[in-house]
């Protein structure tokens, strides 16, 4: 696990595609794409001169046609699983997910792989248009030629279509019996971001906070904890700079359900550990936003606010009705994540009391999830292989030994999202751990290589293979700072 220079060095990775694009523009861009969703969906419902269309229609008009005027020609095209506006990949927000994702799915079914809008758009040729797209028959090679065929017969030669791009390989990027698992992973996470969003964001509003959808998804997110926790832990990688509260209170509840699983608690006690991870910093709703986003240090008022966010998440949760009837262990959970052993966390307390099972839970996945993700007043975090240092040399004082114990046979020696140096010089992510504690050194890799655009070529090895005469045929010889080498690790894992 060194991470000091050597003189073994890494092959040359190539550069990423230009991913810089103008904060104003990726907000019209993802917007475009969400009443792109929204309008095809609609579309499926009713015809073309339904009333009900109206809303929908115009919403979309005045999304594109301000884009086609700043812009000149508007193209929307996708390249693998991201969708480019004018050659500038657009970077997908929690809630824009199932946007991106439904629209990826319908137009690679009809394999129409980029629509060009050549002038502004009309609210005829628009409706003619989306009702054209969705009757393309599926899987058919000339549906590009054809819809440009049928718009130019409609007088509509302003739009042009053109056909998908398949990338020979890519169908075979990964284990075929685990995309199906990984794509219900992504939904679930993304899902129970917004959900946790809406959450707090109603309850700073002193609005109706309906958190039974909560209870669903962590259920959900149970089931795919039991098959392979890996899949979710992978999840935890995808760090949202923007969205941290929400961010943070889902990887923190991922974190806590795998070690839960890992003490064979039932689904029911999963649930409600679940359940409090998710709410586990939900006083902090109670909290000033510029206290919460100041980027220096905290004063002594401010601080002595912050340390109060654990009690106040307990009064929360108490007034939250739809989570019925409420386990004690749940609220007490919220209100230990901050004490230590020694209690010298906080909130202070009068007298001795034994930090509870599910606060001990959540205070290491919480301190390692904060320790690994980018911060207003910390930009570069620690790797996930200086985060488990840290929490190792502490573990006397701020953390229980034999979870920490259990938690680092969940991540790894090598952790999950490590960036790592194999003996063949390929540089590679550790994407999954082995359950087997005499394969914990040997993880499954995701090489770290590109192809001629520059895209990533997801490749996955198992460092357990050998070459047939008895000696592996990759090893780690060191872990990497993704940071040095400009590698955007939560890519690998979208």
């Amino acid at each position: 696990m060194d991470s000091s220079p050597s003189a073994t060095q890494p092959k040359t990775v190539s550069p990423k595609p230009p991913d810089a694009m103008d904060s104003e523009l990726s907000k019209l861009g993802n917007n475009l794409v969400t009443k792109f969703h929204v309008l095809m969906r609609i579309s499926q419902i009713y015809d073309s001169k339904n009333v009900a269309l109206n809303q929908f229609v115009q919403e979309f008009l005045g999304t594109i046609n301000t884009l086609i005027k700043g812009e000149g020609v508007l193209s929307l095209k996708i390249r693998r699983d991201d969708f480019f506006l004018n050659d500038q990949r657009l970077r997908y927000s929690v809630e824009g997910f199932t946007s991106f994702k439904y629209l990826l799915t319908q137009w690679k079914k009809r394999l129409i792989g980029e629509v060009i809008f050549k002038t502004l758009l009309e609210e005829e040729w628009l409706r003619y248009f989306i009702y054209t797209f969705i009757n393309l028959e599926e899987g058919r090679e000339e549906n590009a030629d054809l819809l440009v065929r049928q718009l130019t017969a409609h007088n509509i030669t302003s739009i042009e279509a053109n056909p998908l791009e398949v990338v020979e390989g890519e169908e075979e990027a990964f284990t075929v019996q685990k995309e199906d698992e990984r794509e219900v992973a992504k939904k679930i996470f993304f899902e129970t971001i917004g959900t946790i969003k809406e959450v707090i964001t109603n309850i700073k509003g002193k609005q109706h906070a309906d958190v039974r959808k909560l209870k669903r998804l962590a259920q959900k997110a149970i089931h795919l904890v039991i098959e392979d926790e890996s899949i979710l832990m992978g999840m935890t990688m995808i760090k949202n700079y923007d969205e941290y509260t929400f961010n943070h209170s889902v990887n923190v509840s991922i974190y806590s359900l795998a070690i839960g699983k890992r003490l064979g608690f039932s689904k029911k006690t999963l649930t409600e550990l679940g359940i409090t991870a998710l709410l586990h910093d939900i006083g902090k709703s109670k909290i000033p936003r510029e206290v919460l986003n100041k980027p220096a240090a905290l004063n002594d008022e401010e601080w002595e606010m912050m340390k109060k966010h654990p009690l106040m998440g307990v009064e929360v949760v108490l007034n939250l009705k739809q989570l019925g009837e409420i386990n004690p262990r749940m609220v007490v959970g919220i209100f230990d994540h901050h004490l230590t052993p020694d209690l010298s966390g906080y909130p202070k307390l009068f007298r001795k009391k034994e930090v509870s099972l599910f606060g001990r839970i959540i205070q290491i996945s919480d301190a390692y999830d904060a320790m690994t993700t980018p911060r207003i007043y910390k930009k570069i975090p620690y790797t996930p292989e200086q985060a488990l240092a840290i929490m190792l040399r502490e573990k006397t004082v701020h953390f229980d030994a034999l979870l920490l114990k259990i938690f680092i046979g969940l991540v790894g020696v090598y952790p999950i999202g490590s960036l790592v140096l194999l003996n063949t010089h390929e540089i590679g992510i550790v994407y999954k751990t082995k359950p087997e504690s005499t394969w914990l050194d040997r993880p499954i890799i995701l090489l770290v290589d590109r192809d001629e655009e520059g895209y990533p070529k997801k490749e996955l090895v198992d460092l357990t293979e050998t070459d047939g005469g008895g000696n592996y045929k990759r090893s780690i010889v060191k872990t990497l700072d993704p940071y040095k080498y400009h590698i955007d690790i939560a890519k690998y894992f979208l």
